[in-house]
């Protein structure tokens, strides 16, 4: 999977300097869904837990002593269960106090009799995921039948506790897969949201690189585009690490310049915390962790040097690829 789905909000400027923390709970029963694109599960986040709901916040305020941090988000398995909620509002509750614009991305199976709780902690973006305007397609997808229902039925909830312009709806763009999305934006009218997320689903090589017919890939975000500016739906293409290759991509087409794509802006780090405290940063948050993926240990290491320590890497690493090769002597 080429985009991670993370949702910053609000979006970030060009020139915004600083880190994004990205935090995956823990689920002791796994998730309520069975998702074939499962990020978390393909990356083997959740294998075990050492951290507390104290210790993501305590994560985040060390890290807010190091260096700025312009937004924090949060993944599955499933921010909303029952076992995941403490580490959820540790999280908000933290980035409230902070200040901190706050993101939470969920199936939304849960959302319904967890909105009041949520409003208390007011995160700034709620992104739901839907994949197709059916419910047979959605549950297929998802595996598990009544998610779609469930989901509709917490966004129509959300919507009557929380401004609507906080909801996004995300989708997955599987290859071959435009139909399922069709009438999502109609959908999306019709419950009263007006943003729509879709996040490509990329094959990615063990370099990083996507695996991917981007011509077939544009054709149909130019037509699912089309779609949402019929129904005055906002259409983001999420697409972190430009594996899409946007902007090479316009050079070629300029009709592609209609098209809204998110990436990451140049000087914005990122960070993904799982409940082991193993840590990922840049682009390595869509590669699979191993046992050398730095972890983090609270009240030995401070957050804000263990992030800087990472982001020295990270700049070692750019440092590495684009110096320039050796000449040979004459």
């Amino acid at each position: 999977m080429a985009a991670a789905g993370l949702q910053p909000e609000p979006d970030f400027e060009p020139d915004a300097v600083g880190q994004f923390l990205t935090f995956v709970v823990p689920a002791l029963n796994g998730c309520n869904l069975k998702c074939p694109f499962c990020l978390i599960r393909q990356r083997r986040e959740i294998t075990d837990t050492h951290l507390s709901p104290r210790d993501f916040a305590r994560f985040i305020r060390e890290a807010a002593n190091g260096a700025p941090i312009i937004a924090v988000a949060i993944q599955g398995y499933e921010p909303l269960l029952p076992e995941s909620l403490p580490y959820t509002q540790a999280i908000l509750a933290t980035s409230q106090i902070l200040r901190i614009p706050t993101s939470v991305v969920t199936n939304g199976v849960n959302l319904a009799n967890a909105i009041d709780l949520l409003a208390t902690m007011a995160p700034s973006n709620i992104a739901v995921s839907l994949d197709s305007a059916s419910p047979e397609i959605h549950d297929h997808i998802r595996g598990v039948g009544g998610a779609w229902s469930a989901a509709v039925k917490g966004i129509e909830r959300a919507i009557e506790v929380l401004a609507p312009k906080r909801l996004a709806v995300s989708s997955v763009l599987m290859p071959s897969k435009r139909h399922y999305l069709g009438d999502v934006p109609k959908l999306l009218r019709k419950i009263g949201i007006d943003r729509w997320i879709i996040s490509p689903v990329l094959r990615v090589d063990r370099t990083g690189s996507s695996v991917a017919n981007r011509k077939r890939l544009f054709r149909d975000l130019l037509f699912l585009q089309k779609t949402a500016e019929r129904e005055g739906v906002r259409l983001t293409i999420d697409d972190e690490f430009d594996h899409l290759e946007y902007g090479a991509a316009c050079a070629s087409d300029p009709l592609l310049r209609r098209l809204y794509v998110r990436t990451l802006p140049p000087n914005v780090e990122i960070f993904r915390l799982a409940p082991s405290g193993q840590c990922s940063f840049g682009d390595r948050i869509l590669q699979q962790m191993t046992t050398d993926t730095p972890r983090w240990q609270p009240g030995i290491m401070h957050a804000g040097g263990f992030l800087e320590m990472l982001a020295n890497r990270i700049d070692q690493r750019k440092t590495r690829i684009c110096a320039p090769l050796p000449v040979a002597p004459a």
